[in-house]
């Protein structure tokens, strides 16, 4: 029999492999976001003329408002994605739903690759919108069920610095594909790499086993748990899972909708599902966009145009070569964050990265606004603009950036996970459009002083998380105390048994003893 017990196990070699299979689909979001800013000019303007190579057409002609159309037919994708996942984490397991996002992947790749116009480019966005938007959700619960308690949080951080890492990539692989017909290959890459994940994903990762358990898989359920914790005792940890769902048998606990959830059904789930939302939103009400596209001069997006035209034109001369070196910088100085991150987040904890970043922000928001506003009068302060931008997305990539995509399992009871991660994921894509949208307008108005507002708004989110937002690193996911006085099974997410869950009480409860 196996000494160690498998709660007291760190990084299990097996959950490290199929966590960072899962947060591969990471990787592909962030190369969706980066990919179409090197080789923009190339793609929208057509410098060489429009010809046609290998029976696709070298260029898509469009103008800043069409290329800004394809941008947010991204981030609407990734807003369905989001909340189809409400279903779809009750429809299929973990696994499966990734495996799904991976063939989306592949779809929307193969439509932008090889378009032949632009609305089979936007299609395409599209497509991989939804991806994202899918994966955003079900990575985050697949990891949280697959890990221990000590290493849930650094695989959960995984899926950010393989998104920061995909951005880099994009924008490096981007400066030696601008021209035609190359630019389709930065299409391709990631179409290939969602092949490769999703094969790796049926072959050779494991379903979860909390998922498995919840639809009276027990066998399965402990074979799965087995495997994540090889040469371990799991006697422990696999009774918490069969009296997690014991539990939900004996006080009859139903699945709750997103409407249960908006609707306030359970006033403490609502709360967390609240929580939850306002931390996801953190992910994009910040700034993030509008900086990230001031840093690319580059991108032909409508907001970067305009922002080139105002105080950035002066601090850079117009120089739009190191534009994209500062852009480089940026993407590396957010995987450098996320990776101080993965290694120290058990120490500082969920809320106090969290607190660091809102902060951070808010600061190096003030901090573009003063370079901005002096610079035009005062030789030497113009620098500042970039210097507060590049620490901005610093201490971004270490809470706001991060966070995010691990918090819902860990606040939500699995009986609520579904509909309250896909309103969080359905917020952060939600805010992404339109505050992208929103940008010019905010800036033709607000003109150098346009960052004050994302200062204000960042101040606000770390008040907020200051007196609201629980710590929940180390925090059990069979957690059994509920504030209501209800019980929350943290090991019954996504369980398909409907309706007729009240009727098979007794045969369930029979089969649970004859397990154990």
């Amino acid at each position: 029999m196996a000494s160690t017990k498998s709660a007291d196990l760190g990084f299990p070699i097996y959950v490290c492999f199929c966590a960072f299979v899962a947060a591969i689909s990471g990787f592909n979001v962030g190369w969706h976001i980066g990919v179409p800013n090197m080789p923009a000019k190339i793609i929208t303007q057509c410098p060489g003329g429009e010809t046609t190579i290998g029976g696709l057409p070298s260029c898509l002609p469009m103008d800043s408002f069409t290329w800004g159309y394809t941008v947010g037919a991204f981030a609407l994708g990734g807003l369905a994605g989001a909340l189809a996942t409400t279903y779809l984490n009750v429809w299929f397991t973990r696994r499966q739903n990734i495996i799904i996002s991976c063939g989306l992947y592949i779809v929307g790749g193969v439509l932008s690759a090889a378009s032949a116009h632009v609305v089979m480019y936007a299609v395409g966005r599209a497509f991989v919108g939804l991806a994202s938007g899918g994966a955003g959700s079900s990575v985050a619960i697949y990891i949280s069920e697959i890990s221990t308690k000590r290493c849930r949080g650094a695989l959960g951080s995984v899926f950010e610095f393989l998104l920061n890492m995909g951005i880099l990539l994009s924008f490096v692989a981007g400066r030696y594909m601008a021209f035609a017909p190359v630019w389709r290959l930065g299409w391709a890459i990631p179409t290939i790499v969602a092949g490769i994940q999703m094969l790796t994903m049926i072959f050779f990762c494991a379903e979860s086993p909390r998922r498995l358990c919840a639809d009276g898989k027990y066998d399965d359920a402990r074979a799965a748990l087995q495997r994540f914790r090889k040469g371990a005792d799991i006697t422990e940890e696999y009774q918490d899972l069969i009296d997690a769902r014991q539990r939900e048998i004996e006080s009859g606990v139903q699945k709750m909708s997103m409407l249960d959830v908006i609707l306030c059904k359970d006033r403490h789930v609502s709360w967390n599902t609240f929580i939850v939302v306002m931390i996801q939103a953190s992910n994009q009400v910040g700034g993030i966009g509008p900086l990230s596209g001031m840093l690319s001069l580059s991108s032909l997006n409508m907001y970067t145009i305009i922002y080139a035209a105002s105080f950035l034109t002066t601090v850079l001369n117009g120089n739009s070569q190191l534009a994209s070196d500062i852009s480089l910088v940026n993407a590396t100085g957010k995987i450098v964050a996320t990776f101080i991150t993965i290694f120290t987040l058990n120490k500082v904890g969920r809320k106090g990265f969290m607190l660091i970043s809102s902060l951070g922000m808010s600061i190096f928001c003030m901090f573009i606004v003063i370079g901005a506003v002096l610079g035009e009068t005062r030789e030497g302060l113009g620098p500042l603009v970039i210097c507060g931008a590049v620490a901005y997305t610093f201490v971004y990539a270490m809470g706001c950036g991060t966070i995010p995509w691990i918090i819902a399992p860990e606040l939500l009871p699995l009986k609520a996970l579904p509909p309250g991660s896909a309103l969080g994921g359905a917020s952060n894509w939600f805010f992404n459009f339109l505050i992208n949208t929103l940008w010019p307008q905010q800036l033709a108005n607000l003109g150098n002083y346009s960052f004050i507002v994302f200062a204000v708004v960042n101040f606000i989110l770390f008040l907020f998380f200051l007196f609201f937002m629980p710590e929940t690193t180390g925090r059990d996911l069979d957690e059994k105390k509920a504030p209501s006085g209800d019980v929350e099974n943290h090991g019954s997410a996504g369980s398909t048994e409907g309706n007729s869950f009240s009727d098979e009480v007794k045969q369930e409860k029979t089969h649970i003893e004859h397990v154990n």
